[in-house]
């Protein structure tokens, strides 16, 4: 016997506006820490020149003190993305197959 199952709609009031903005954070920030901060090395979290300092006390890159201080805040930063991005992730799943109870246990997702 073939079944054919009618795809769910997302109701309004459960829309995929907070995913799409928490993906939207995590993958933006996908782009600045690998692209900004790696390739192009432009800058590091805690890095400031003095002229554009606001009050933070800003770690130099030119020693490696300072060094390793901006890629401890980097990977802390690239951490606090990429767990967006799986929270975006597991919101969207959520909205969209409307099984909220189930997401983190879905191979579908984690596929």
């Amino acid at each position: 016997m073939v079944t054919s199952e009618r795809p769910r709609r997302v109701s309004p009031d459960r829309g995929i506006t907070l995913p799409g903005i928490v993906l939207g954070v995590g993958l933006g920030g996908f782009v600045d820490g690998i692209l900004l901060h790696q390739i192009l090395q432009w800058h590091h979290l805690l890095s400031s020149s003095g002229d554009d300092n606001i009050g933070l006390q800003p770690y130099p890159v030119d020693t490696v003190h300072g060094l390793e201080i901006n890629t401890l805040w980097d990977g802390i930063f690239h951490t606090v993305t990429w767990l967006a991005v799986l929270l975006g992730l597991g919101l969207l799943y959520s909205r969209v197959t409307g099984s909220r109870g189930r997401v983190w246990a879905s191979r579908v997702l984690w596929g």
